[in-house]
């Protein structure tokens, strides 16, 4: 028997403009000072508008674990931070941002749930992340959960990646799962399963950077001032 909690997980739209952090150099070197792009729009490398800055968190973890924050600014229609590297080895760049409970009324998009917008047609907070992952040469990946609220975690072979989607930890089924190779808009995978995963098998010939990306539609607990928990996150690789 299928117990429902607090919490049911709700069907979303195909996956449309998501963001993503990604560094731009694809090999790290360490003394240098790379820079860091975060991007939002329908094809990895092409933003189409700057995140907003309140609430946005921005790190690398480096391959010792120490978190080394990122100072980010408004750069056009992209953020942009540096990072100097200090270390050899597999460097995770993250970023998280949690927005309060905002509605959509017949004005627009307001601040605050239901209790300030009576008029509300939807009412929802918004969790987005983002996760990068980038290597000193000769470095081998070494997967693992970043620890953030909605996130994705790569299991690579020859010729396939599978990937975890874990919320708050967990492997979380029902995420509706897309990919957008460099340039290219971004193309529905399908959801992940019960074990939070799904695998998808690289083309022939493919190559360079690609974002795996995850969103998921959550109803808000009870007595909340808005209806649903709208998650969202990027995972960004090389090939």
């Amino acid at each position: 028997m299928k117990t429902v909690g607090l919490s049911l997980v709700l069907a979303g739209a195909a996956v449309a403009h998501f963001s993503w952090i990604a560094p731009m150099s694809p090999t790290l070197e360490v003394g240098a000072t790379t820079k860091v792009q975060f991007g939002t729009g329908h094809a990895l490398g092409t933003s189409e508008s700057a995140l907003p800055l309140d609430d946005l968190k921005a790190y690398v973890l480096t391959p010792s674990g120490t978190r080394v924050p990122l100072t980010v600014e408004k750069n056009g229609l992209w953020l942009g931070a540096e990072y100097a590297v200090k270390e050899a080895g597999q460097h995770r760049l993250v970023f998280s941002q949690e927005r309060g409970a905002r509605s959509r009324t017949p004005k627009g998009v307001k601040d605050g749930g239901r209790d300030k917008n009576p008029d509300a047609t939807q009412a929802f907070r918004t969790v987005r992340t983002a996760v990068a992952y980038a290597f000193t040469a000769g470095s081998k990946m070494d997967a693992k959960a970043v620890g953030i609220d909605y996130e994705l975690v790569p299991q690579r072979t020859e010729k396939s990646i599978t990937i975890t989607l874990l919320r708050n930890g967990k492997p979380c089924p029902g995420g509706e799962v897309a990919i957008s190779w460099a340039g290219k808009k971004e193309v529905l995978l399908g959801n992940t399963g019960a074990d939070g995963k799904i695998t998808y098998a690289i083309p022939v010939g493919a190559a360079g950077a690609f974002v795996v990306l995850a969103e998921q539609r959550v109803a808000a607990a009870k007595g909340a001032n808005y209806d649903t928990d709208n998650y969202e996150t990027a995972l960004y690789l090389n090939w």
